[in-house]
């Protein structure tokens, strides 16, 4: 019988590995400590046989085959890695659970208290209509990176979604793998090795300062014209805008307060903290700002007066509602805006390119990028300074042509 002997370090452990050429057959041992594992050809595959150790159950010896390697040396690099793990404890069995089954878990354990409810409801939403009807029934163990590859191409081809959309499903994933690694569900994450596709961002449309004053003419009778104004003026998100109450609203002081930011979530709609500790913010009024603003609570005042009893209360305060006291919906809004701006001589922008439009006007104007980026409740003023670096750039060529002036 051939015998090949040779032996590897790992943390201060030496390990020799006695291999029986002719019967497939490795015996592994650490000095000092037993630990025995072997290589068998089974078919034209080999497979790997290694200790677990005593059961604390049953007090019986376990064992663990793993089959399926190609080659002897790929079934002895596996032998090696699964003694390494044992040896160091961080060895363990993946978990027999479906995707499906796992993503229902993680729900409920990570995504329900932790999540707002927004980011929940859009994760569900992915989850039910994408991960569980192509993914869901593979045990979670068994989704590897060429499936995922796979269902990132299914997605491009048969669903037809954009590469930002699909990247937007490989972050997901790859969060949800990352917590099934950290609750020992599986060994590796196999997202590590799947190639996304890039998320593409498009170009940043906003209005001049011409145009954001004809907005003014062409929204002043129409339904939001407060939140219109509230966005050119202050950068507010419309969610933001949205769950003001007229008690945040200092015209004395010309400061408007954001505590809260409104939105529907599975069919009702609730009020929830800003997104970050730096949305929560104070953010200065122009003086024009607080002159429609005063007009608007006026206004609202006398429709409450003039409605009396059937004046819907639930909303008293806010600044977003109709004149009987309903309250007019971020969703709603933002058709509106997009339906008048289509029926007007003005560019066609989403409502929240109204706080791009604010902020390339500050940041044109010289504005320093960090009051800027206070005023939009950014968390760093690197996210600012990437997303209005057109504006920068602007800014530089006027310095460059300054400075030449200068120097002739």
């Amino acid at each position: 019988m051939l015998v090949r002997k040779s032996y590897f370090s790992f943390l201060g452990h030496q390990y020799d590995i006695i291999t029986s050429i002719n019967q497939s057959d490795a015996k592994y041992s650490l000095r000092g400590k037993s630990m025995r594992g072997s290589v068998k050809k089974r078919g034209s595959t080999y497979s790997i046989i290694f200790d677990l150790g005593i059961s604390p159950e049953t007090g019986k010896r376990q064992q663990k085959w793993v089959g399926g390697f190609k080659s002897k040396k790929d079934a002895e690099r596996a032998l090696t890695e699964k003694l390494q793990l044992i040896n160091t404890n961080r060895y363990f069995e993946p978990k027999r659970i479906s995707f499906a089954g796992f993503l229902d878990e993680w729900v409920e354990i990570y995504c329900r208290p932790k999540l707002a409810p927004k980011t929940l409801e859009s994760y569900q939403s992915i989850m039910r209509l994408y991960f569980k009807p192509q993914l869901g029934d593979i045990e979670i163990s068994r989704v590897s990176p060429a499936i995922i590859q796979k269902y990132y191409t299914s997605l491009k081809i048969a669903a037809d979604l954009s590469d930002t959309s699909i990247n937007y499903h490989h972050r997901l994933l790859n969060e949800i793998f990352k917590y099934a690694m950290k609750w020992q569900y599986i060994e590796q994450n196999p997202c590590d090795k799947v190639d996304p596709p890039r998320k593409i961002r498009s170009e940043m449309k906003v209005w001049d300062l011409d145009q954001a004053r004809e907005a003014a003419r062409v929204f002043k009778d129409s339904p939001v014209y407060i939140h219109v104004m509230m966005a050119i003026y202050t950068g507010l998100r419309l969610g933001e805008i949205c769950g003001l109450m007229w008690e945040d609203i200092d015209t004395k002081n010309k400061i408007c307060t954001v505590r809260r930011t409104a939105q529907r979530v599975n069919g009702r709609i609730i009020f929830k903290q800003p997104k970050t500790i730096k949305s929560n913010r104070l953010v200065v009024l122009t003086d024009e700002l607080v002159e429609i603003l005063r007009q608007e609570r006026k206004k609202q005042l006398e429709y409450k007066l003039l409605m009396g009893n059937s004046y819907k209360a639930d909303y008293d305060g806010f600044l977003s509602v109709w004149e009987d006291g309903r309250f007019k919906e971020p969703d709603y809004v933002g058709k509106k805006f997009q339906k008048i701006t289509s029926g007007s001589d003005l560019p066609v922008i989403r409502f929240h390119d109204l706080r791009h439009t604010h902020a390339t006007m500050l940041i044109g104007a010289g504005v320093h990028p960090k009051v800027v980026s206070e005023r939009l409740g950014h968390t760093t003023i690197g996210i600012t300074m990437d997303l209005y670096s057109h504006v920068s750039v602007d800014m530089q060529r006027d310095a460059v042509s300054k400075l030449e002036s200068m120097m002739k």
